[in-house]
């Protein structure tokens, strides 16, 4: 519990469960290596052929811890690992080899959306928010990020989303493809339950290659892109200082025009 999450495997199916509520399940280094922990246990059980990342709450996850990345501007070399580690975390998940499921019932923003497009499916309750709000940090995305919220609602939806960092309603983020279903908040466990049941069903095995070979074509659909060293640099300039600071102490920023 102290690390933010609880992880468990039952029937081929492994849960892991954002346990900080208070904080919307914002995603902290020690989240993070929690989760890298658990998939490397998933990993090593052969029985595993599902995993569903939830939150708690009524969050997903809200996306980076903006007081511990603050905090740690006057260390830039931990500020450089935080940000490694919460991006090394999206890509485990996005490569994992099994199916990935975002169970996702409530806030579900920055960082917590790349979580949650970092996995194969997601079915989301209508209280679900969804926003990229990077830009209102004075922050970036990196390439990467953004090449997979463009796959999944295209170039001008990721733009608006982008430039604006505005919230989209679940009903909205259905509509464009942000996600594949779409349940009542009291049926999101049952939902989640006829989903796995659809999924094994099918042969393990052929998931899995289908799922290799659904990588290696986004990799050629997403090519060179990459941009973490330009949005780990953009962490040390002054508008994301500003940004930051504007969060937390809860006003308007005042960017640099």
């Amino acid at each position: 519990m102290e690390s933010g999450l609880i992880a468990a495997v039952e029937g081929g199916v492994a849960r892991v469960k954002l346990t900080r509520p208070e904080s919307r399940n914002n995603l902290t280094r020690s989240v993070c290596a929690a989760m890298r922990r658990a998939f490397a246990g998933f990993e090593r059980d052969s029985a595993c052929a599902i995993v569903v990342i939830e939150g708690s709450g009524g969050s997903f996850a809200s996306g980076a811890d903006i007081g511990e990345l603050d905090r740690l501007r006057a260390d830039p070399p931990q500020l450089r690992a935080l940000y490694r580690e919460l991006r090394a975390t999206q890509e485990l998940v996005y490569r994992f080899e099994r199916i990935t499921i975002a169970a996702i019932d409530g806030y579900c923003l920055g960082a917590g959306l790349s979580l949650a497009l970092a996995c194969d499916l997601r079915i989301a309750t209508p209280r679900s928010v969804f926003a990229a709000p990077p830009a209102k940090l004075g922050m970036l995305y990196s390439e990467i990020e953004m090449a997979r919220l463009t796959a999944r609602i295209g170039g001008a939806r990721a733009r608006d989303m982008l430039f604006t960092g505005r919230r989209i309603t679940a009903q909205e983020a259905l509509q464009v493809g942000l996600i594949e279903r779409l349940t009542t908040q009291e049926d999101l466990e049952s939902a989640v339950n006829e989903l796995i049941g659809q999924l094994q069903s099918c042969s393990p095995a052929a998931q899995r290659k289908t799922k290799a070979q659904m990588l290696r074509l986004e990799s050629r659909i997403f090519g060179a892109a990459d941009g973490d060293q330009e949005a780990e640099d953009a962490l040390f300039e002054a508008d994301a200082a500003e940004g930051m600071r504007a969060f937390l102490e809860r006003r308007a920023p005042r960017f640099t025009p």
